[in-house]
């Protein structure tokens, strides 16, 4: 980011506050999408049967699930007020928001579009393409807030050097990003289907084979399987090639032993017949990983700008 900002201690206040505000709210939409993911354990994503009220209501009669849909979106609201509250503070602040304009604008797109098909959503009863694309874009708006918040706190840190890292990383961690992606949609979609116990054993799917049938809901369920496996193996590559690549080697390996966390959870949450608990931490596990991810992507941009800075900087050196 360009340094046009003054240094006052209200300046700098002010920077720390949009930093860390930013960081917080990352952290919260992190809390968001594992509660989300609980309305759907709890089958309470109707139990607020319209939008944007709830039974007819701002504040409705409450049982466990009304309780638990209408604080999901209070949780989010809460989060949309935490953004304007950064936005007003950036904007007061000109330097700050010749900076930060353009990440307040992807950030408010998410975030409205994300609302709008949390209540579509709703009207549709929870159509599954609905709830796959909503799951995706909560991820987005969480990546959006982390990734301004780790450039607002380099920004303002000593100039860090960072090492080459070998040519093959960017296939690798474009394959991980893919399989990342597809794992999203096909976690949301196994989700909105019903699919968890489309395949009710492991490591087979029916006690007796592995691939019955790549059909219906089964199929669903073995792609996401498969496809996790897939993850693990393009993280564990990364990693191995990365071992001494500084941040970004800690990020892959960080990546590797999450990925590998997360399908023991994934098997546990079968063979336990999806209790709700394994099925939040399941969902917190995504949530972490995607972030790791984006940690990664981010890093890797970041590498390759420092190393053509430095190259850039030394052909001048050089010049006669």
């Amino acid at each position: 980011m360009p340094s046009t900002r003054t240094t006052t201690s209200s300046s700098r206040w002010s920077y720390a506050f949009l930093t860390y505000g930013f960081a917080g709210l990352a952290l919260l939409t992190l809390g968001l999408i594992v509660v989300g993911a609980l309305v759907r354990a709890y089958d309470a994503g109707l139990a607020c049967p319209d939008w944007p009220l709830c039974k007819g209501a701002l504040v409705p009669g409450f049982d466990f699930k009304v309780a638990f849909e209408w604080g999901h979106r209070v949780f989010a609201a809460a989060i949309s007020i935490g953004l304007a509250g950064l936005t007003a503070l950036a904007w007061r602040n000109p330097p700050y928001w010749s900076e930060l304009r353009a990440r307040f604008a992807w950030a408010w797109v998410v975030l409205i579009t994300q609302i709008l098909f949390g209540g579509l959503t709703v009207l549709l009863l929870l159509a599954p393409w609905t709830v796959s694309v909503h799951l995706v874009l909560g991820n987005v708006f969480c990546v959006v807030l982390l990734w301004t918040a780790l450039d607002l706190r380099e920004s303002s840190a000593a100039k860090r050097t960072r090492a080459a890292l070998p040519a093959s990383v960017s296939g690798l961690l474009a394959l991980v990003t893919l399989c990342l992606f597809l794992q999203i949609v096909l976690g949301g979609w196994v989700s909105s289907h019903y699919a968890g116990l489309a395949c009710p054993d492991f490591p087979t799917c029916d006690g007796r084979d592995f691939v019955p049938t790549w059909q219906g809901l089964i199929g669903i369920h073995l792609l996401h399987r498969f496809n996790g496996f897939l993850l693990l193996g393009g993280f564990l590559l990364l990693a191995a090639t990365t071992r001494s690549g500084g941040r970004f080697g800690v990020l892959a390996g960080l990546g590797f032993a999450l990925v590998a966390v997360q399908i023991c959870v994934g098997i546990a949450n079968v063979l336990l017949q999806l209790p709700v608990a394994v099925t939040g931490l399941h969902s917190a596990l995504a949530a972490a990983i995607i972030a790791v991810t984006a940690m990664l992507v981010r890093e890797r941009i970041r590498t390759r700008h420092t190393l053509r800075e430095a190259a850039s900087a030394t052909a001048v050196a050089e010049a006669p």
